[in-house]
């Protein structure tokens, strides 16, 4: 219920509470690559089940969802070229690094997705208000469900560490 009024009717105006993203970074973090093919089916899935049906999704719906599920992946590679991605600390959890982990995802994510969804009046209407909102919903929802995950199930995140 919390999600409902931060979402919006148009594509151009992304949800500002993206906790899918969140989601994503937190099962790579846990579980490593191997469970990318279970984050595309249920990207897909809850995509199917929010449209109503297979006919009611584009193409462009099933690039946007292998990009959302790639960008993670994309930037954990990129971090760990440049020696930054030590996420856990022995016991304790990197807060700050996940936190730039979330930021470059997001901002892959929605460079990638700008780029690949056609801009016209029926998907992208004001391509600065998309990235934006595309943005600032894919980071703050990011943040807002690792850092519930992080404090409601510390064991989790512990027996995975």
């Amino acid at each position: 219920m919390i999600i409902v009024p931060f979402d919006a009717t148009d594509l151009s105006i992304g949800n500002y509470l993206w906790l899918p993203l969140g989601a994503v970074v937190m099962s790579y973090l846990l579980y490593g690559y191997k469970v990318f093919p279970g984050v595309f089916i249920a990207y897909i899935l809850a995509t199917v089940i929010l449209k109503g049906s297979w006919d009611a999704i584009s193409i462009y719906s099933y690039m946007g969802r292998l990009i959302s599920s790639l960008a993670p992946l994309a930037a954990i590679m990129t971090m760990n070229a440049f020696h930054v991605s030590n996420f856990f600390d022995g016991e304790k959890i990197n807060f700050k690094n996940i936190v730039f982990l979330i930021f470059l995802s997001s901002l892959l994510s929605t460079l990638a997705k700008f780029f690949v969804y056609p801009i016209n009046p029926e998907t992208i209407t004001n391509p600065v208000l998309f990235i934006q909102s595309y943005l600032l919903g894919d980071m703050i929802g990011g943040i807002v469900f690792v850092y519930i995950v992080v404090k409601l199930l510390p064991q989790l995140v512990k027996t995975r560490l």
